[in-house]
Parts: C-alpha cells; structure tokens; sequence
C-alpha cells in the first residue's frame, strides 16, 4: 500500500493545475522527432485528462514512429498544419519539451502562453505559467505516473502501457545512470495496472519493418 509521496511538491502543482483547468479543453503538445517519453507523456496525460470529462488533443510537429504505434489505439494525434486551423481557445499543456520551441515555432506562436510545462530536462527554462519539472527523474513519464499516483487519479492499461514506455525508452531498458528506486516501484505500480513489458520489449526492440524483413530475406537468398 503506497503512503509516501512520489512527488511530493509536483503532485500537489498537479492538483491545482487540474483545478484551474476545469471545463477548459486541452492540446497536450508533444515535441519535434517525438521519442516513446513523449508519446507515451502525450497518450497518458490526454487519457487521464479525458477521463475527467475534458476535450483533448494530441499535437506534434512529426507522425508517432512506427514501433510507437501499438500505443496509439485509435488516439488522433493532430500535425502542425491541421493544429493550426483548432480555435484558440485550448490551454496547451507541453510535454517532454525543455523550451517553448521544442515543438516548433509554428505551435509556439500558435500557443504563446502554455498553461504547463511537465519535463525532466536539465536544461528546461520553464515556459509555461505552471511548470512541473524535476530534473531528477528520468523520464517525463516517470513525472507523470508519480502524480498521477499521488493524486489517486484512475490509470487503464492503456495509460499504463504508455507511462511503462516512456520510462523504459527514457532509462534505456532501465540501464542508464538517471534509472533509481522510483522507476523500478512505478514501473512495478504500472504493470499492476495492465502494463504489459513484453509487448513493449518486443514492439520498441524486437518487431521489424516488413521491408526490413524482405531485405533480409533476399540478402539470406543471395
């Protein structure tokens, strides 16, 4: 039974966040060349913040890589072009970007005054009116699932899926140096909650590209 805190100060940040943001819809905007901790930062948050009955989008200035699609499960996510013809009345939540212009500078003036920045970059500058940032902690999503748990928010298993690939991608399989204690309890949390590390292992580092397969094949023939 979880008591102590994950993230203490972010996650009571978090709460007043999520009430200053009641009835307002949302974009949660990812960044450039999106890797699984922003994916899986944009998928989590965009989930657990429609569960509380908000209109929300996902936006990148890139597609979602090829083996990040298993996460995707039907989501939209928005490109740039079509992001900037959505009414202005969205409070932009960016995540994963350690500035404003991460995303571009399109979707930054696009949104000049971000309701949020949530990162765990060194180097974040803190963009937004509200910034949760810990530097400390390897991945966005490491972030993320913390207040969420904090909070007592509900988390699928297709958050969970999500959150779990943002912090195996981000710790480089749980191997870099930034991977401590927490990532390893918030992961376990996670695959309690329907996370499922073996479609995430093969799917990020096992599957590949039909062509790739073609290419090998004909290679092995030759």
């Amino acid at each position: 039974m979880m008591v102590e805190k994950f993230f203490p100060e972010l996650s009571g940040q978090f709460a007043r966040l999520l009430a200053s943001l009641a009835n307002r819809k949302i974009a949660v905007v990812g960044h450039a060349r999106p890797d699984g901790d922003c994916i899986g930062a944009q998928i989590a948050l965009t989930l657990v913040l429609a569960s509380r009955g908000h209109d929300v989008v996902c936006i990148n200035p890139d597609p979602v890589p090829r083996r990040l699609q298993f996460l995707v499960n039907g989501m939209t996510f928005l490109r740039t072009d079509d992001a900037l013809k959505l009414p202005d009345d969205r409070a932009a939540i960016f995540v994963d970007c350690a500035d404003h212009a991460r995303a571009g500078e399109r979707l930054r003036a696009k949104f000049p005054a971000p309701a949020a920045a949530i990162d765990h970059h060194l180097s974040n500058v803190g963009f937004g009116a509200v910034n949760l940032v810990d530097s400390a902690a390897a991945a966005t999503c490491e972030i993320l699932a913390g207040v969420f748990f904090d909070n007592g928010l509900e988390i699928d298993a297709q958050t969970a899926q999500a959150l779990y690939v943002g912090i195996l991608t981000d710790t480089g399989q749980f191997r870099f140096s930034a991977t401590g204690r927490r990532c390893f309890v918030l992961a376990g949390e996670l695959v309690a909650r329907g996370a499922q590390p073996a479609e995430a292992g093969f799917e990020i580092y096992e599957r590949e590209s039909e062509g790739k397969l073609r290419l090998l094949q004909n290679f092995l023939s030759s």
